[in-house]
């Protein structure tokens, strides 16, 4: 049996020790604010060329008889074109811009400078230094612009390069600071939801624009394929061809949806495409345009397409009447649909504008949606459709709302909680206090 003695001797003595974190963790290295949102804007711009740098490489390995200060020239002129300012390709300046690109540019730019700013002390970036960050970044990507353009032989276009450059840069550093921009700005609560809305509405057109671009497609295989061998690319080639039309993507589908809301757009000087009438004559040799209707007048399925401007406005109308700040009467609901039908009209005729331009020259010129048809054909369907979504939707709602409480009779035996359902004793109790 154990003694006392023994007892003491097996006895275990616990120390805590006081751990200390902070040495343990590594050290974050911060920097200004000022060189590195310069710095973040500047990597983007770089970002992108080198990208475009690498595409043009592919090509260049199947003809390496070019020399390299050209490739590397042919190369900016992309970058260049991708921002706005047009391309020269020996005595040709193509001034259609490729939108695919450039919302490539913006995605690359929002990552770049996201994670530059990473860097920097998050108190610089609250209240006005998120704006002043913005600026920043916007600074520096603009200054490659002209840098490239200088570097490319696009010297009397700088103005247009670092114009690109700063709408470019700032729709993506803006996009990268978006959350603590959004913080500054105190938005009315009938203005809420409204650029979702607006989104919705656009979402439904450019859903519609490529089903029907996709169905042209699949109509007009034969033609397409009849545009690919007059190119007769090789398979370096084949892709490379494959990835310029999916740069001008964006493009396509705003012609598109001109022509289903019944503007039209126009493949080249004296030709005219809408579900109505279709007019052309020689095509140019890119196989999407294989797509394009016979010439002639419109089928009867091609009117039906016409209602799309109507259906996305319903969407967008629905969309915005759907939030929980809308409230009030069946009036304010169609307001605000037909608002949303207004703003989505308003960013189509931008994009269809941007998207306009010349791929060449004679008949390759003034290609893209028809801006005076579309000025007047894309508000008129779309606040239609807005209006009748957002009131359709306030109607629905109405009807799904509990119904009033009725009023309770002799014979009910329904209680009211609010009221007492029998006599309280009431005690007065006095109250003493010291004189």
């Amino acid at each position: 049996m154990p003694t006392r003695t023994d007892r003491r001797r097996n006895r275990v003595r616990l120390t805590v020790a006081e751990v200390n974190r902070d040495s343990e963790s590594p050290t974050t290295v911060e920097f200004p604010l000022l060189p590195m949102a310069l710095a973040g804007g500047a990597a983007a711009a770089m970002v992108g060329w080198l990208l475009v740098i690498g595409l043009v490489m592919i090509g260049w390995f199947t003809a390496m008889a070019i020399p390299v200060p050209r490739m590397l020239g042919f190369a900016g002129q992309l970058w260049l074109a991708g921002h706005g300012a047009g391309a020269t390709i020996g005595d040709i300046t193509l001034t259609l811009i490729p939108l695919g690109l450039s919302a490539l540019f913006v995605l690359l730019t929002r990552t770049v400078v996201g994670l530059g700013l990473r860097a920097v002390p998050a108190a610089a970036l609250d209240g006005l230094g998120a704006v002043k960050a913005w600026g920043l970044a916007t600074c520096g990507y603009g200054f490659v612009g002209a840098v490239v353009a200088l570097t490319s032989g696009a010297a009397p276009r700088i103005g247009w390069a670092v114009l690109g450059g700063l709408v470019v840069g700032g729709l993506g550093a803006g996009w990268a600071l978006a959350p603590r921009v959004r913080s500054l700005v105190t938005v009315p609560a009938w203005l809420q939801g409204l650029p979702r809305a607006i989104a919705a509405g656009l979402a439904a057109l450019t859903a519609v624009a490529a089903a029907v671009l996709l169905i042209g497609l699949i109509v007009g295989g034969e033609r397409v394929s009849q545009l690919e061998s007059a190119v007769a690319p090789d398979g370096v080639g084949a892709v490379l061809l494959v990835v310029a039309q999916l740069l001008f993507l964006p493009n396509l589908l705003a012609w598109t949806a001109s022509w289903v809301l019944g503007a039209g757009f126009s493949v080249g000087v004296g030709s005219f495409v809408s579900p109505l009438l279709t007019s052309v004559g020689l095509l140019p040799a890119v196989p999407v345009f294989g797509a394009v209707p016979q010439p002639g007048g419109g089928s009867a399925w091609a009117y039906v397409w016409l209602a799309s401007g109507v259906l996305s406005g319903v969407v967008a109308g629905w969309a915005a009447s759907a939030r929980p700040a809308v409230g009030g009467t069946w009036l304010r609901a169609c307001a605000r649909g037909a608002s949303a039908g207004v703003g989505a009209a308003v960013l189509i005729v931008a994009v269809g504008a941007l998207s306009r331009g010349d791929l060449g020259a004679d008949r390759l010129v003034g290609m893209g949606p028809v801006l005076l048809n579309l000025i007047w054909l894309a508000p008129l369907p779309l606040v239609v459709g807005g209006t009748l979504g957002a009131l359709g939707h306030w109607f629905a709602k109405a009807r799904t709302l509990p119904p009033a409480p009725r009023e309770t009779g002799p014979d009910d035996t329904t209680q009211v909680l609010d009221e007492p359902t029998e006599e309280l004793e009431q005690q007065t109790v006095p109250l003493r206090g010291r004189d």
